[in-house]
């Protein structure tokens, strides 16, 4: 065909009036001519554009119509070619019609027969190139094509087929497709093929067929009768289509779907599909167990509604949208619903089923979460109690990650000794828990462990505002979530210390005691001895007046000796606590008009003078006598003690708001300010080297024991050799409370 759509006729003749007038009729025609004046240009004009059919004249100058001919023949040039001619020469007809001439006209040509012959010639052009090119699409499609007579015998294979089954046309020409049969197929496939393609009918469907080899194969086989209007049907045609590949991947799908299903059927866990619009298409057996449902609830229709409580429906499904949507979230937790209506914690994790490209419903799988959530409660229950326990710690507690030196938790006490808030913690290394000094050697203290095992030992921490405290360190390494962490629990033991000095002072005073108790009791004791001995071994020459000073050092000794006694054995019932006050109204004025008149007689022994200053009508006090009294001669006894010949003892007796005040003041050698704080601890004594003065560290403490129980308390000023003041400040009888009978 012309580009135009219009088919193009080339008239070669080397008459323009022979041109003219076949170029009129062809016109009229519905044809387009095209014009030579010889055979060179018709070649020329053939090698540059298409023609439909060629109008050729045979004699003509230059190169003649035979030549032309000659030439289409030899370059296998199908154009239709009608020779016209003058001289109607029959040789000449028969030879051009051997060369390939479709007609041989004689001039004058006739119009009539002229417009047949070139309707006759495009036609029949047509027509041969429409066979040309269908045979050219059988011999080349990849498709297989046979074609049979009505009997089955083959008369047609085209090259697909041999490349397919392996056979050459020679050898299946004549035979029956048969030779084909893989025993596939019973014998009622094939008589239902016949009787379908018999009856004019078309049959389609897939066959399984053998090869030469013996391999076989899969095609996709239509096959059409070929029915001719005169005599009905007169041959078969088998358009095959090889889909051995593809049924292998279906068979390999089928395969492996049977293996998915056989394996969910094997999972503990409930799998589940449903349609887009939630109606359930497939479940495994573990599901019916798991939400109470049977099989045949299953065939009459469930909805992934009926396994989710009604008060996730909207969440359930507002998560399925954004699914479809392909829109991430995290929520997977549901309540399930089994059929009788209980409820238990489910995690749903799913996927759409995209089916060309379109989600065509959901596969999803269940966890029955129960136990997890059961397992979760006890832990939560678990962490809340080591979370108490852990800020119930008496002692700080530190745990830091081994690595980074981060603090990642504390309790309260924590906070407190390092007198630091959770925010100052957090930002802390574990380094900023010590002093600079100290901390290389905690560190490889803790480095030293073994994993899961503890060591305990002493150092010093320093708080946020810079204060040093001793504690006692127990110290061990642990892993947690991969990660080694150091584990400190702090004891401030700065009390401990205290106690430990002061243990290891009373142990010294203790010795002291015993070593001045022993000394104490060595002198009245050898001078007891001494002068009795005297008396026993040189009785008769002793005269009156010193039998009578012996026998008075001897009583004064004892009497010494007895206080001294006394004194250990009060501080002994007071450790104890086994003293007992009686106590009763008592005038203080009498107590310590008693202890200066019983003691003035020591005073003039050591030339000091005895000041005794009572207020008028003192109020009484509630006490126990006996006590009070030795409370008074204590602080009195001691004044005269360290008031060295010619001193001052001044004791007076005032009111004051309701309280009775006893001031003991001396002017005699002073309490040194580093002892004023230690001087009423038991077995205390303030050392003096330049002095020799008898004691045991037992008179204040006793006396401020004794004032203690009977609600007052002692003061004591001091100036070293200038003097001591004690006062004691007692409540009077009408301000004590009330006490029961």
């Amino acid at each position: 065909m012309s580009i135009s759509g219009n088919e193009i006729v080339l008239i070669a003749d080397d008459s323009a009036v022979i041109r003219v007038l076949l170029s009129q009729v062809t016109r009229k025609a519905g044809y387009t001519p095209v014009t030579a004046e010889n055979g060179r240009q018709a070649l020329s004009i053939l090698q540059s554009r298409h023609v439909d059919l060629i109008l050729l004249d045979i004699n003509m100058p230059e190169m003649n119509g035979m030549e032309v001919l000659s030439y289409l023949k030899t370059n296998e040039i199908n154009t239709p070619v009608v020779m016209i001619s003058g001289s109607g020469d029959i040789e000449q007809a028969v030879q051009s019609l051997k060369m390939g001439a479709y007609e041989y006209l004689i001039k004058p040509v006739d119009p009539n027969r002229l417009n047949i012959t070139l309707k006759n010639a495009l036609s029949e052009s047509r027509l041969r190139r429409e066979v040309k090119m269908l045979s050219t699409a059988v011999t080349n499609s990849p498709l297989s094509i046979m074609i049979t007579d009505l009997d089955g015998s083959i008369e047609y294979v085209n090259p697909a087929f041999t490349d397919i089954t392996g056979y050459t046309a020679g050898e299946v020409l004549g035979k029956h497709p048969s030779l084909l049969k893989s025993g596939s197929h019973d014998r009622l496939f094939y008589t239902t093929l016949w009787a379908k393609i018999s009856s004019g009918s078309n049959w389609q469907g897939e066959i399984c067929n053998k090869k030469k080899n013996g391999e076989l194969y899969w095609q996709y086989t239509m096959i059409s009768p070929v029915s001719l209007k005169s005599s009905g049907i007169s041959h078969y045609i088998s358009v095959n289509q090889d889909i051995t590949g593809k049924k292998k991947t279906e068979q390999a799908l089928e395969k492996s779907r049977k293996r998915f299903r056989e394996l969910t059927e094997l999972l503990p866990q409930p799998l589940f599909e449903t349609t887009i619009e939630g109606q359930i298409t497939y479940a495994n057996a573990i599901s019916f167990s798991t939400f109470g449902f049977s099989r045949e609830d299953f065939e009459q229709g469930l909805s992934y509604k009926d396994l989710i409580a009604p008060e996730d429906h909207e969440r359930l499904n507002a998560n399925l949208r954004k699914k479809l949507a392909n829109i991430p979230f995290g929520d997977h937790e549901y309540l399930g619903r089994r059929k009788d209506g209980s409820i238990f914690p489910v995690l749903i994790y799913s996927a759409p089923i995209i089916q060309d490209g379109v989600p065509s419903g959901i596969r999803g799988i269940i966890l029955d979460i129960t136990e997890r959530k059961e397992i979760e409660e006890t832990l939560r229950q678990n962490k809340e109690k080591y979370r108490h326990l852990f800020q119930a710690i008496p002692d700080a507690v530190i745990v830091a990650d081994r690595s980074s030196g981060s603090l990642v938790q504390w309790n309260q006490e924590a906070r407190s000794i390092f007198e630091a808030s959770d925010s100052e913690l957090s930002a802390m290394q574990f380094k900023d828990l010590f002093p600079h000094d100290v901390y290389e050697t905690v560190r490889e203290r803790f480095e030293l462990l073994a994993r899961d095992t503890t060591t305990s030992f002493e150092s010093s921490i320093i708080t946020r505002y810079g204060l040093s405290i001793d504690v006692s360190i127990s110290a061990g390494i642990f892993s947690s979530a991969g990660r080694d962490q150091y584990i400190g629990i702090f004891r401030d033991i700065t009390e401990q210390k205290k106690s430990e000095e002061l243990i290891r002072e009373n142990i010294r005073l203790k010795n002291d005691f015993i070593s001045n108790v022993s000394h104490e009791l060595r002198t009245p004791l050898f001078s007891i001895l001494g002068f009795s001995s005297t008396l026993l071994n040189d009785w008769d020459n002793i005269d009156e007046d010193t039998l009578r000073e012996f026998l008075g050092i001897i009583h004064s000794e004892s009497k010494r000796l007895s206080s001294l006694i006394e004194n250990v054995l009060t501080i002994s019932r007071i450790d104890s606590g086994k003293v007992a006050y009686k106590k009763e109204l008592t005038s203080p004025g009498a107590i310590v008009a008693e202890v200066c008149r019983n003691l003035s007689i020591r005073a003039k022994e050591k030339n000091l003078e005895l000041q005794l200053d009572l207020c008028p009508s003192p109020p009484d006090i509630d006490a126990d006598p006996d006590a009070m009294k030795q409370a008074v001669i204590n602080i009195v006894g001691n004044a005269l003690k360290f008031t060295p010949s010619g001193g001052n003892v001044h004791v007076g007796l005032s009111k004051k708001n309701n309280h009775v005040q006893i001031t003991v003041r001396d002017t005699g050698l002073g309490i040194p300010e580093k002892d004023i704080d230690h001087i009423f601890e038991k077995f205390y004594r303030v050392e003096r080297p330049e002095h020799e003065i008898e004691g045991t560290g037992l008179g204040l403490p006793i006396v401020r024991e004794i004032i203690e129980e009977h609600d007052g308390c002692i003061s004591v000023e001091s100036r070293e050799n200038e003097g001591t003041t004690f006062t004691i400040t007692l409540p009077a009888a009408s301000a004590t409370k009330e006490r029961e009978p």
